[in-house]
């Protein structure tokens, strides 16, 4: 049974049912006694009761930890939580949609946390008794009862590509990965309403990540003997591969090719040779 109903039951609010459950001061003794009565007849109170702890607990699933994209927010939010008095418990999917499904069920349903916080695609989840749920990403949320948090990669795409006209530059590649798809599109769609030309044997994925990804691409199209006048990587860590190879193989940085990563790791300043990229701003 879903709160939904628990609540048409009761006569109170889907939030009134939530909050009892949570053992919230807000709902009085009758009415939460009302409820858990409900609850208990129907067979669900267990799936529903959350014991009352010193701290709210909010559940973060996150793809992974290895980029800095993701460890930066991890970061990010646990010390925001923190700060307004919530403690945090992490969960990785590692890109795996059932897993993410599965965890949100998990923590939600069985440790009972207050809250999730999901990047990720949550094309599986099912939140139809309306658990806080925030999604960070720019998917569609309709029926996950969720909150969105999205980048802006369009609007930056757009000042990305105006840049680099400005700059002079004409031929404009993209190194990526599966993963990052969505960033091409983004960026074609970007340079088309610049009016610069899209030439497809600039634009290459990788069937690796990171550095890896940036050196597979790099060395795919020096093959080609055929060069852009710059190249946008998914994000930077595949532009740094691109650039060591591009290096290795004698050619001059940035006069005859050029780079641009997307993210802005703080590992780029600390390289001998500057990496221009776009800011991905999600700071609280």
């Amino acid at each position: 049974m879903t709160q939904k109903k628990l609540a048409e039951l009761a006569g109170v609010s889907v939030a009134t049912v939530s909050k009892a459950f949570s053992g919230s001061r807000e709902i009085g003794e009758k009415t939460k006694a009302k409820i858990f009565d409900i609850a208990k007849k129907a067979g669900c109170f267990d799936t529903y009761y959350k014991s009352v702890r010193e701290r709210p607990l909010v559940a973060l699933i996150f793809p992974e930890a290895e980029s800095e994209y993701y460890g930066r927010q991890i970061d990010m939010l646990e010390r925001a939580l923190a700060a307004r008095g919530a403690d945090t418990i992490i969960g990785f999917t590692h890109f795996d949609r059932a897993t993410e499904a599965r965890l949100f069920s998990e923590l939600a349903y069985k440790m009972k946390v207050d809250g999730v916080i999901v990047s990720g695609a949550c094309e599986m989840i099912s939140n139809s008794d309306e658990i806080p749920l925030v999604v960070l990403n720019e998917i569609d949320t309709r029926g996950k009862n969720a909150d969105k948090v999205t980048v802006e990669y369009s609007e930056g795409m757009a000042k990305l590509a105006k840049t680099l006209k400005e700059l002079g530059h004409r031929t404009v590649g993209f190194f990526g990965e599966p993963l990052t798809i969505y960033k091409e599109a983004m960026l074609r769609r970007a340079l088309r309403r610049e009016g610069l030309p899209i030439y497809d044997k600039y634009f290459l994925c990788s069937e690796y990540r990171f550095v890896n990804a940036g050196e597979d691409c790099m060395r795919r199209l020096l093959e080609t003997n055929d060069l852009p006048d710059v190249i946008v990587g998914a994000y930077d860590e595949i532009a740094y591969g691109a650039m060591r190879v591009a290096r290795e193989a004698g050619i001059k940085l940035p006069d005859t090719l050029s780079f641009v990563g997307i993210n802005d790791v703080t590992a780029t300043a600390y390289f001998d040779l500057p990496l221009s990229s776009l800011h991905v701003g999600y700071e609280l």
